[in-house]
């Protein structure tokens, strides 16, 4: 029965041709679609890497001050945040947290390898404030003033990238003339969001006391953000006399206050917007392809009256005329697949989207080649039943 399907299918392939381009569009496309939306689902369902609750954080532009008069006002920041009993502790930051659209790669090289790789900037209190898990080694502390090397923490995800299952700490890598020793590796850190996929992450210092890292404040925006780990419970509304105090001491300062849970829904939201579009479209796209083969599906039973009628007369049972219709609709169906299978196959093995995992191919390949049978099967579902319940006297009235 199934070859006889498809040498039926073969032998009217210019009939099919266009109903089969349409399927095979539509299973590329929500082949592409099952991928972002796979991806997205899998990076939802891993750890952040850190704790956003009840952290809240500063952003500053402090205009053309000096550096002396950044670091004054900022030490000034410091005692003021001691004096709230609301604030537990706080540490400083760059501002790449929960911003999806922004990167910041560097490049290090290491036994003659050149390893491209996320940086990020914190201080020493940045791992207990955002609740980081250390696996190896230890986050930045005073100790590293008098290090001649500049200390470096990277994550998990680095540490196989560079060394593989060799001990990372003590490490030295190269960039430029500077040499980072590695001192930390910690678990997971997705500071893009929830939807965010894993990638190697640096993470250098900033200190008010060391020189060196207090010049690129200005030209790196590095330390432009504080952040505030609050007590449990305090109410948005301490934001106003937090702002008004830090005002009075920066008064030439442009000083914004926010909570990472809000600016986490703005994070989502962001990369929310890709997937959604490519949904919508792949949605539209499978509905008219859907329209359009149950068209011809419905089409093609009514052509078929009389040979319908003829088989019946001859013996066929109605549920054999039922899956004659829907095989012969998912075997058309699996000639798209087939050459769509070629094309979508392209991708894990060329590596088109290196981020992406092959067992996320995988799944998107299983599911889109469900969805196509699924569709195919509904859309003949009515046109088959319409056949099955044909009388072969009616059916031979037509000749």
């Amino acid at each position: 029965m199934i070859k006889h399907f498809f040498k039926l299918i073969w032998n009217k392939k210019r009939t099919n041709f266009m109903t089969s381009l349409g399927i095979f569009i539509s299973f590329i496309v929500l082949f592409l679609v099952l991928i972002a939306v796979i991806y997205n689902i899998s990076n939802y369902l891993k750890p952040l890497g850190f704790s956003y609750k009840d952290v809240w954080y500063i952003t500053m532009d402090w205009k053309d001050s000096s550096q002396e008069e950044i670091k004054e006002t900022l030490l000034q920041f410091e005692n003021a945040f001691k004096s709230f009993p609301e604030i537990e502790n706080f540490a400083y930051s760059e501002s790449f947290i929960f911003t999806p659209a922004v990167m910041n790669m560097t490049n290090y090289e290491y036994d003659g390898r050149e390893i491209r790789c996320n940086i990020r900037y914190a201080s020493d209190d940045f791992a207990e404030v955002m609740g980081m898990e250390i696996l190896a080694g230890r986050w930045f502390d005073e100790s590293d003033n008098a290090s001649s090397k500049n200390p470096l923490v990277i994550n998990k995800y680095a540490k196989e990238e560079i060394f593989g299952n060799d001990i990372a700490l003590g490490k030295v890598l190269h960039r430029d003339e500077t040499e980072y020793i590695i001192i930390g590796v910690i678990d997971e850190f997705r500071n893009a969001g929830q939807f965010s996929g894993s990638s190697s992450i640096s993470f250098r210092r900033i200190s008010l006391g060391v020189k060196h890292e207090l010049s690129r404040f200005g030209s790196e925006a590095m330390g432009s953000r504080i952040l505030l780990k609050m007590k449990h419970g305090t109410p948005f509304q301490f934001e106003e006399i937090l702002t008004k105090r830090l005002s009075n001491i920066a008064k030439d300062w442009q000083i914004k206050t926010n909570t990472f849970e809000l600016l986490k829904k703005s994070a989502t939201l962001q990369s929310l917007i890709f997937p959604v579009i490519l949904i919508v479209v792949c949605g539209f796209l499978v509905i008219n392809v859907a329209l359009g083969l149950f068209g011809v599906i419905w089409y093609n039973t009514n052509r078929r009256k009389s040979e319908i009628g003829l088989r019946r007369a001859l013996g066929s049972s109605a549920i054999e005329i039922y899956k004659q219709i829907i095989g012969e609709a998912l075997v058309l169906s699996t000639f798209a697949m087939i050459f769509g299978s070629f094309f979508a196959l392209q991708f894990p093995l060329l590596g088109i989207f290196s981020f992406i995992d092959t067992n996320i191919y995988i799944l998107a390949y299983i599911f889109s080649i469900l969805l196509i049978y699924v569709i195919t099967a509904l859309c003949s579902l009515y046109p088959s039943k319409l056949a099955s319940s044909l009388e072969p006297s009616e059916a031979l009235h037509y000749e």
